[in-house]
């Protein structure tokens, strides 16, 4: 397997060096020769995932895919930590938006509790689960798409997104801060929890986007461009719909 990738990647003493290598429309820069420029640093422009710097860059992924699926946020939803995805994209055909947390002390909150260990929360009685960002903050997380499961009406869907590529929370999450995913991990974990159900998976990103969220950099200094080149390859986003089957 080495040697093989060695002569991929090193071509043979008789042939031109360097390389001309082109991918994606543009030319690789000959080795040695390239400049990192504002990147050449250890230490990320933002540590609130650029939040200061105009928003972070893996929310327009996210948002876009609730503004996409909003038609299916609706009668009675479910979101966690805070339910500003929910009315906003559910609006007029909310009846009923709650609120799971952990933390007892949120007011605002209808439940309080772990999605993974969640016997409070009533069976069959959600049309909507809108889970953003969260996943990777639950260690037990097939338990907790168990719960998801366990919770939707038939025909209930939910609505996650997961982070692949990214920094760790520098704040409040950085102790549970667990896991990242791969589009094939969401396939079979979603898949397993929603037996029978339809699953949709997609990503997000590319290596420039991927970069860019590293760094810290704000939306609005990533153009729309590149920010809609899609690289699976590079994952910042892992979406998912999936739909409870019908008893």
């Amino acid at each position: 397997m080495l040697k093989s990738l060695i002569r991929k990647y090193i071509p043979l003493t008789n042939k031109i060096w360097p390389p001309k290598v082109v991918a994606y429309g543009m030319q690789y820069p000959p080795v040695g020769t390239v400049q990192s420029g504002d990147f050449d640093r250890l230490a990320p422009f933002s540590t609130e995932f650029g939040y200061d710097r105009g928003g972070p860059v893996d929310r327009y992924y996210i948002e876009n895919f609730l503004d996409k699926e909003a038609a299916f946020i609706k009668g009675r939803c479910l979101e966690i930590g805070d339910n500003e995805y929910s009315l906003a994209y559910g609006g007029a055909k909310l009846k009923q938006s709650d609120i799971l947390h952990i933390d007892e002390t949120n007011e605002k909150a209808t439940f309080i509790g772990d999605l993974s260990d969640a016997p409070q929360l009533p069976d069959n009685c959600f049309d909507c689960i809108v889970l953003t960002q969260t996943l990777h903050l639950i260690y037990d997380f097939k338990a907790a798409l168990a719960t998801c499961h366990r919770i939707l009406k038939p025909g209930g869907v939910l609505l996650l997104t997961a982070p692949g590529i990214t920094p760790i929370d520098h704040g409040e999450w950085k102790k549970t801060w667990y896991w990242s995913f791969t589009d094939k991990a969401l396939i079979k974990l979603v898949g397993e929890a929603f037996p029978k159900g339809n699953v949709e998976v997609a990503t997000f990103g590319n290596v420039y986007v991927a970069t860019a969220f590293l760094y810290g950099m704000g939306l609005g200094e990533v153009s729309a461009e590149m920010m809609e080149h899609h690289d699976p390859h590079f994952q910042v986003i892992i979406t998912v719909k999936a739909v409870k089957a019908n008893a």
